[in-house]
C-alpha cells in the first residue's frame, strides 16, 4: 500500500506526518530532533554534510508498511547544535556529525559548504545563538 507525503496534522503547525525510516532499523523518541532527508517515499537520517529537509519532532509507537511513523517539522524553527561553535546570526547550515539511529543524540550542524550546495534548495538559517563554545545551542529557521 502506497501513502501519499505530507498529510497536513494541523493547518497551524510546521510538521507533518511522514514514514520515517528505510526497515532496517525503527525509530524510537531517541530520534526526537534529529535532522532526516528525503529518500523515495520515506525520510531517513542525514549523513554527515547533507542539506537538511526536516527535524523529527515526534515518533509513533507503531507501524505502517514496516516504517516508522511521526511528524518533521519542515519549515519554521528548531533547536540543533552547532558542533564546531562557529555560527553566527545569518549562516546557513547543512548537517554536521550524525548520530546513530536509536541512540539519544542532538542533531549536530554546521555552516554550509557554498562550493558544495552554490543553491541550497532546502536552506535553514541561524536566528539566534546561546553562549558558549563548541556544543551551544542554535535556532534555526526554514527560509
Amino acid at each position: 500500500m502506497t501513502t501519499k507525503r505530507q498529510m497536513l496534522i494541523d493547518p497551524y503547525s510546521p510538521d507533518f506526518t511522514e514514514n520515517l525510516g528505510d526497515n532496517t532499523g525503527q525509530y524510537a523518541d531517541t530520534d526526537i530532533g534529529k535532522a532526516v532527508k528525503y529518500s523515495g517515499d520515506t525520510m531517513i537520517l542525514v549523513t554527515a554534510n547533507d542539506q537538511i529537509d526536516g527535524f523529527v519532532m515526534s515518533v509513533e509507537p507503531g507501524t505502517k508498511d514496516g516504517h516508522s511513523v511521526g511528524s518533521v517539522r519542515k519549515r519554521g524553527r528548531v533547536w540543533a547544535v552547532d558542533s564546531a561553535g562557529t555560527l553566527a546570526v545569518g549562516n546557513r547550515v547543512q548537517s554536521g556529525a550524525v548520530g546513530t539511529l536509536g541512540t539519544l543524540a542532538n542533531h549536530n550542524v554546521v555552516v554550509l559548504n557554498t562550493v558544495t550546495y552554490t543553491e541550497p534548495l532546502h536552506a535553514w538559517v541561524v536566528v539566534r545563538v546561546d553562549s558558549g563554545g563548541a556544543g551551544r545551542a542554535v535556532m534555526l529557521e526554514r527560509l
